[in-house]
């Protein structure tokens, strides 16, 4: 007769058998999964709202908020995308005319207000290099930047059918886990070794995040690039809704925020002639800026999670360093998780040992 130990080590392999040829079934899928996952998390409260409070079936309730993942977050994605991939081509002419080889190389070597600031700068840094070693490494790296700016692009484009069905999945996903979401909540609770109370931890600063890195984050991503792409639009910056796109998403990047865009904007305007009008706009989006990041985050997100700012920056960077544009989910994700286990570890199970 078999001992025990045999068994349960058996079974072990088998289930680990199982459960790897479910990673491998459904790893094709697996950034949907994870996203359907996120965004149903921040309209969970409505679901729960809508079948306590209004008593409407668990369909109807799964139903209605699905149609609001689908009306607030993926048409409004798919239109963005849509329109990206027409102005990508569209801005990058703009540039390459506005900014040609012999205006830049006269700005440098002119007797102009940035060319006498150039002299200055060499002159105090006791810099080797001339105006000229200088103006020729600028247009390197401007063509190398187009170049990637063309690619991205253009794979971009590539993309956006595959997007679409993903984003077509990620609505049957997130109408599934309306409907069971609870239920499989737990499910895995049982399956979890830990107590409820660490368990109930990790989730809920797991849906706080998303909260804070959806509603808080994309509120107040939408406010700054409207409001600068409204200012890109009264000085001239060409492709002005491809900018505006910009600023939103990267409004998500704590501490550097849509300065990404802003400011390269502003030298822009700078090179070639608009002075006052780079001066005005750099005023104004480092304003809004500073009062989304300093006031109506801070109110609208209030004591939900405090993490330090330049721990989740160095998060979310290698977030997109591996995953692409979802690490700017992703790494905010991980992130609390490791916090929140850090925490369990050291306030249960360093005291025990």
């Amino acid at each position: 007769m078999m001992n025990k130990d045999f068994k349960s080590y058996f079974f072990l392999l088998i289930f680990a058998v199982v459960i790897g040829f479910n990673i491998y079934l459904l790893s094709p899928l697996f950034h949907t999964l994870i996203f359907s996952t996120i965004i149903t998390s921040v309209f969970f409260p409505l679901f729960h709202y809508l079948v306590r409070k209004k008593k409407l079936s668990k369909k109807l309730a799964a139903g209605i908020c699905t149609l609001s993942i689908m009306l607030t977050v993926f048409l409004p994605s798919t239109y963005m995308m849509t329109q990206l991939s027409k102005e990508s081509i569209t801005i990058y002419n703009n540039i390459r005319s506005d900014l040609n080889q012999e205006m830049i190389k006269g700005y440098f070597t002119g007797d102009g207000v940035i060319g006498l600031t150039i002299d200055h700068a060499l002159d105090t840094f006791n810099s080797d290099m001339t105006k000229e070693d200088l103006y020729s490494l600028i247009i390197e790296k401007a063509r190398g930047y187009l170049g990637y700016f063309v690619k991205l692009f253009k794979s971009l484009v590539a993309n956006t059918l595959n997007l679409i069905f993903q984003f077509f999945m990620m609505l049957i996903i997130s109408y599934a886990l309306f409907l069971t979401g609870d239920n499989l909540k737990e499910y895995f609770f049982k399956l979890s070794p830990l107590p409820r109370d660490q368990e109930q931890k990790i989730l809920d600063n797991y849906n706080q995040m998303n909260y804070v890195s959806l509603l808080g984050n994309g509120l107040g991503g939408v406010a700054q690039g409207i409001l600068a792409g409204i200012a890109f639009w009264i000085v001239g910056i060409p492709s002005v809704f491809l900018w505006t796109t910009f600023m939103i998403i990267l409004a998500f990047i704590p501490l550097l925020g849509m300065s990404i865009v802003f400011i390269p904007a502003c030298i822009y305007l700078f090179i070639i002639g608009k002075t006052t009008s780079g001066i005005l706009l750099l005023i104004w989006c480092g304003g809004i800026a500073f009062l989304v990041e300093n006031v109506f985050k801070p109110k609208f997100i209030g004591d939900r999670l405090k993490v330090d700012g330049i721990l989740l920056l160095l998060y979310i960077i290698a977030g997109m360093n591996v995953f692409g544009v979802l690490g700017l989910f992703y790494g905010p994700l991980l992130c609390i998780i490791f916090l929140t286990v850090s925490e369990i570890f050291t306030s249960y199970y360093l005291q025990e040992a």
